[in-house]
């Protein structure tokens, strides 16, 4: 203990005042101090006191609500509560009767005495529930563990008084009442449970009780988890007893801390349901007024809950601020799923929800998320079957999973891991490592979606560095004026169908195709209508050309003509045709008709042994056709 703390308290003792039990209650508490005592001697030293007896007894039958006999006897109550419990019990009872009304303006006697017959009723349900403590004792420590309010009440009451209206968003009582006395209730009430000789673990508790997170007791350990379970229970009490307009919005705090004790909205119902119960019984038993307090289900259920969720802080910030995930919640408690959505969109995410794993595939299915977060045991279909389900779909690979589970054993573990989980939470969920798994989740689906947008952009660049070379392919071989193939492309097509007539034994031929008199049109007319005529060629041929003929520029006034499929005397039939073709479609100049004629050369690959051969000889006779006057074709 602070030995400073220790001083201060002193100072509170020499004004002998402190709230301490008297009479024969303060004699039970000397006798069960002694070694050699003995249960008769304690249980005739309570008989003494009729009305402290019955208390003891009422509040005996109470807490054990054994099965069979009731406790009957004040000796049987000795036996199956204990030395340590009696002494507890007698102090407890003792104070509530003698302090049950005071001189402090402003400080609810009554309500005092309510909110911590409730906290004692509620720790006792669940320390019992988890398994990791006595349960009248936890009863006894939560009836006493704010205790240090009534102390300042009692020994300050006219200064308390004060404090007490000065209290707001902005002012804590806490620190208030460290400023006006130097301590405040909970080291009070510490220290005094430390005079009353109670275990050290019991007034470490009541030091941190209603700042939990500011203890140093290592996170899961016996006292860490006791002292979570103990702000539950003053919680869960300062729901109870509040006023009714003020109970809803204490509620989603109270739901929001039975996650991190691992409390379900079920069992939250019960323990509040007996708690109701137990009030009653306590308040009747201890003379107090209890307020009138709705079943507990009605405060979850009520219709404001969902604006109310809006007080929930935002979970621990994420890595990045402008990177928001969107995030299926499975959960079948409802009041659970409430709670994990608003948590989720008050930290920025979108959520959208499920009741089962059947419901939350179809969703999948639909709109698929980047992050799944679903508990294990739930109806129709778990969260492990969930989970398979939706790895069997290979496009959905990379979402992330979570599961919420209370199964920490290995091979649970690696079951999960083995149906394709990437992380788990443990029940009960601490807001700050849902935090950190969301943010490790985050850093996944981050470089999942920045691997993504740089295969896509190397996609992209392939196909645009694809479509680049084709164009630049299609430019180089293709004739910028007309639009024809160029002479590289027809010589390479050439020689291709060469080969393939080679193979096949069929024919092909080839026509040379100059346009006549063309220097005097340039000459003549100039370049730009030598380029009109150029293309007005261009088009005849390739209108006149069949499906299969290629039709190709060689350059200057010439043209190439590849006939695949066609023998020399089919060829003649089809080059006629195209020099008719050409010259039905005369050039208008200057308001006169220019009639543009072409001579043939043609030639196939019959007897030849090559390409040149062929190109050659067609070269030839195209160049008889202009010596024998032009306008005509030569075939051999």
């Amino acid at each position: 203990m602070d030995p400073t703390l220790s001083q201060q308290f002193e100072k509170f003792n020499a004004h002998g005042k402190l709230p301490s039990p008297r009479g024969i209650a303060l004699e039970v508490i000397h006798l069960t101090e002694k070694n050699d005592t003995t249960a008769h001697q304690v249980a005739r030293l309570i008989n003494n006191d009729p009305s402290l007896a019955g208390r003891i007894l009422k509040s005996a039958n109470i807490l054990v609500r054994r099965e069979g006999r009731p406790v009957a006897s004040i000796i049987d109550a000795v036996t199956v509560l204990g030395f340590k419990s009696v002494r507890q019990l007698a102090l407890s009872l003792s104070l509530v009767a003698d302090f049950g009304k005071g001189t402090c303006a402003g400080f609810n006697y009554q309500q005092f005495w309510s909110h911590s017959v409730c906290c004692g009723v509620a720790a006792q349900q669940l320390v019992t529930r988890m398994s990791i403590g006595v349960a009248d004792e936890a009863f006894l420590l939560g009836l006493l563990s704010q205790i240090g309010r009534l102390t300042l009440s009692t020994v300050f009451p006219d200064q308390y008084a004060k404090v007490l209206t000065q209290v707001s968003e902005t002012h804590s009582l806490g620190k208030l009442e460290h400023e006006a006395f130097g301590l405040d209730h909970n080291q009070i009430t510490s220290l005094m449970l430390s005079d009353w000789g109670m275990p050290e673990l019991f007034q470490n508790i009541a030091m941190y009780l209603e700042l939990p997170d500011s203890s140093n007791f290592p996170e899961n350990s016996r006292s860490w988890r006791l002292l979570q379970l103990f702000n539950f229970a003053d919680q869960l009490a300062e729901i109870c007893t509040a006023e009714a307009a003020e109970r809803t919005a204490k509620v989603p705090q109270l739901m929001l801390l039975s996650t991190r004790v691992g409390i379900e909205t079920e069992a939250l119902i019960e323990i509040g349901d007996i708690v109701i119960k137990g009030l009653n019984e306590w308040g009747g038993l201890l003379n107090i007024s209890v307020p009138s307090i709705p079943p507990f289900k009605e405060l979850l259920d009520s219709a404001s809950i969902s604006l109310e969720l809006s007080s929930i802080e935002a979970l621990p910030s994420t890595s990045s601020a402008s990177f928001k995930l969107h995030i299926l919640l499975v959960e079948d408690d409802r009041s659970m799923q409430l709670l994990y959505k608003r948590l989720l969109e008050k930290s920025g995410h979108e959520v959208t929800t499920a009741s089962n794993g059947r419901a939350a595939l179809e969703i999948v299915k639909i709109n698929p998320p980047q992050l799944i977060i679903t508990d294990w045991m739930m109806p129709e279909m778990d969260g492990l079957e969930f989970c398979k389900q939706v790895r069997k779909n290979e496009e959905w690979n990379q979402i992330y999973i979570v599961i919420v589970t209370s199964k920490e054993g290995t091979d649970k573990l690696v079951e999960a891991f083995e149906a394709g989980v990437d992380d788990y939470i443990s029940k009960p969920i601490n807001p700050k490592v849902l935090g950190a798994r969301l943010r490790a989740a985050q850093r996944i689906i981050q470089m999942q979606l920045a691997h993504e947008h740089d295969r896509l952009q190397l996609r992209q660049f392939a196909d645009e560095l694809a479509f680049s070379n084709r164009r630049l392919q299609e430019l180089a071989m293709t004739d910028s004026l007309t639009g024809l193939p160029n002479r590289r492309y027809g010589i390479d097509r050439l020689e291709q169908e060469w080969a393939n007539a080679t193979r096949s034994g069929h024919p092909v031929c080839c026509l040379m195709v100059d346009i006549d008199r063309f220097k005097l049109i340039n000459d003549t007319y100039g370049h730009h209508l030598g380029d009109e005529a150029l293309k007005l060629v261009a088009t005849s041929l390739r209108l006149a050309a069949r499906k299969e003929d290629v039709v190709c520029r060689l350059g200057g006034e010439e043209f190439l003509v590849i006939c695949s499929n066609t023998s020399e005397e089919s060829g003649f039939q089809y080059a006629e045709r195209l020099r008719l073709q050409v010259a039905s479609n005369p050039l208008q100049v200057q308001g006169q008709t220019l009639h543009i004629t072409v001579s043939i050369g043609l030639s196939s690959n019959s007897k030849l042994d090559n390409v040149e051969s062929m190109m050659h000889i067609a070269d030839e006779r195209l160049y008889a056709a202009k010596a024998a006057g032009r306008n005509r074709t030569i075939a051999g």
